[in-house]
């Protein structure tokens, strides 16, 4: 189990708060430093007061306010004149803190236990005043360790109540996270409903809708499911009432009816399959091998002709094509030649006069229209006909699935079907181009 996003916040927070307590430590480290200097450079510019480059040096003190003093003077040009006999070798020239250069960060130093500073002359000569200040140490470190002890005992509580107050407030931003989870613990096949997102923290918003998308989905596949259960029932009880009948009365003859009973079994094996083909496409089945296969439309389209050719010619029907060459379309072959079969069979079977089908290219899209010079359908009922099990007439041969196939397997390949105006019955199939 991974870590809580409480936790990881909170041990976020505390790392920052720890930070900030070193960053002031260190801080604080070069205070001391900052403050040893400012002391001293105030005590070397009352050491140099009226000196010049041709004062005795035997003048200057050797100790000052309790600590040993020793000193370097450099001409304007930077050279050493002279330097304390106690001193192994001149101090280095240091600039004045006045005309230093200004730096936002500067890396805290220790300058050990004698501080050197520049005393600027009036004749432009610098005066080194080097000082081991031992008392200004004590004194210095004394201060710092009383407000230290001051702040640490004020930040003790301060903490406290800072990581009180994060703790709280991690609590409080996690609590419409938590009523999500509880109420997405309550979602079952039974109580399907979208994740309140109400309340819920910006940053947690893509996730919540991401999940009622997942959620949404769900719901309309197992309402598809539902639906297709129920709907198989009832389309299914009628021929397997039939073929019951017809069985019990072949038990009774001498000479069953096998052909009726056949014809009996093909349309339920026929219904079956349509049923099946149904709710692998209502399931997204193929649906993205759909968009990234390929058809080469115009070959099935006049394969699906020639083969359906026959029985138009048993009915006295005449079919007729104008196809484009070399027309692929997105799209799995077996299922679309299946949807275009699907919509021929409704023009031979329920459909009058000649049949034509004329395929063409337009834009990225290619337009399928299989046209009959039948009545047609009315156009307050053209929207229903791609609903499972609906005929034109409740009567007609077929269990009214073809067009909701058909329909259902364009779509999943990036196309559509639908019918156009027309004098007979027409309906056009619009095929992404791949």
């Amino acid at each position: 189990m991974g870590i809580s996003l409480e936790r990881r916040t909170l041990i976020g927070l505390a790392l920052a708060f720890a930070a900030g307590v070193g960053a002031l430590a260190l801080s604080l480290y070069d205070t001391t430093d900052y403050l040893r200097r400012t002391i001293v450079a105030i005590q070397a510019r009352e050491i140099a007061e009226g000196f010049t480059m041709q004062s005795d040096p035997a003048v200057l003190p050797r100790t000052y306010l309790g600590g040993e003093v020793s000193y370097t003077l450099y001409s304007p040009a930077g050279e050493v004149l002279w330097f304390s006999e106690e001193q192994k070798r001149p101090r280095r020239l240091r600039a004045h803190p006045d005309q230093a250069p200004l730096r936002p960060f500067r890396w805290p130093t220790y300058s050990g236990e004698v501080i050197n500073v520049p005393a600027p002359l009036s004749d432009g000569a610098t005066l080194m005043v080097a000082k081991r200040d031992r008392l200004e140490r004590q004194a210095i470190g004394a201060l710092l360790q009383a407000k230290f002890t001051q702040s640490l005992a004020m930040l003790i509580p301060i903490g406290l109540l800072a990581c009180g107050l994060m703790y709280w407030m991690m609590r409080w931003t996690l609590r419409p996270v938590q009523a999500a989870a509880r109420f997405a613990r309550g979602i079952s096949p039974q109580n399907v409903q979208p994740i309140p997102t109400t309340g819920l923290p910006r940053e947690m918003l893509p996730l919540a809708d991401a999940v009622n998308m997942a959620v949404e989905n769900l719901a309309q596949a197992l309402a598809n499911e539902k639906r297709l259960v129920a709907d198989a029932a009832h389309e299914l009880r009628t021929p397997l009432t039939v073929l019951d009948l017809r069985l019990q009365k072949a038990r009774a003859e001498v000479a069953p009816d096998w052909h009726a009973i056949d014809a009996d079994m093909a349309s339920l094996r026929r219904i079956t399959g349509q049923l099946l083909l149904l709710a692998r496409q209502d399931q997204g089945t193929g649906a993205g091998e759909g968009v990234s296969a390929r058809t080469h439309l115009s070959r099935s389209v006049r394969e699906i002709a020639a083969s359906m050719l026959p029985l138009f010619e048993a009915r006295g029907r005449t079919l007729q094509a104008h196809i484009v060459d070399a027309a692929y379309c997105q799209g799995e072959p077996s299922l679309v030649r299946t949807a275009i079969a699907n919509v021929l069979e409704n023009a031979l079977y329920h459909g009058q006069g000649t049949v034509s089908v004329v395929l063409s290219v337009s834009a990225d899209m290619l337009r399928l229209r299989i046209e009959d010079q039948g009545e047609g359908v009315p156009i307050a009922l053209q929207a229903s006909m791609f609903t499972r099990f609906q005929k034109g007439t409740q009567g007609s041969q077929g269990a009214g699935l073809g067009l909701a196939i058909t329909r259902k397997i364009l779509r999943n390949a990036g196309g559509d079907a639908c019918f156009v105006p027309s004098t007979g019955c027409a309906v056009e199939l619009c095929l992404r181009a791949a």
